[in-house]
């Protein structure tokens, strides 16, 4: 009897076959390589929620209680910046903030310097538990020299709530 000679069709389907799990093989390796390099990288463990994946952005942060926010503003020792973009701002921020997303941190990097120097803790916050804008505003500037940084998060509605300050306007 004759070896029976494998189909061309079968053979190329088995050669795709091999190079698409090499492929995905591949693609997964180069993806935790990179996940691994990251500074912010994802978890491989744990919960995925907004807010767990925001605490943990915010590693190597310092946060803020509201109660200590809330004390230092009354102190005059704090100066709130509001992560949030300039139409957020002006409808609603804690009063005497300055508007700073993290894109225009190096716009006021000197003013905040300077009043870091003079002994105000900088309190960076936004809106949402998830909201990483005062996390990336954080990190901005104590990378430029800001060390008494601090994060208090889902400040804008905690505040509210609490009945602190607020005001409108502004820029």
């Amino acid at each position: 009897m004759k070896a029976r000679k494998p189909r061309t069709g079968t053979l190329r389907l088995s050669q795709a076959i091999w190079q698409g799990i090499f492929l995905v093989c591949l693609g997964a390796l180069l993806a935790a390589g990179f996940n691994a390099v990251r500074t912010t990288g994802l978890p491989w463990t744990g919960t995925w929620s907004p807010a767990s994946l925001a605490a943990a952005q915010r590693q190597g942060l310092e946060e803020i209680p509201l109660a200590e926010a809330w004390s230092l503003s009354q102190a005059g020792k704090a100066l709130f910046v509001d992560a949030r973009d300039p139409v957020s701002f002006y409808e609603g921020h804690i009063k005497g903030a300055l508007n700073c997303p993290p894109a225009e941190a190096k716009r006021y990097l000197e003013e905040v310097r300077v009043l870091a120097l003079s002994g105000l803790v900088i309190v960076a916050y936004c809106d949402g538990v998830d909201c990483p804008l005062s996390t990336e505003l954080a990190r901005s500037l104590q990378q430029a020299g800001v060390s008494s940084v601090r994060v208090l998060v889902d400040g804008w509605s905690r505040w509210r709530k609490a009945g602190f300050p607020t005001e409108k306007g502004g820029s």
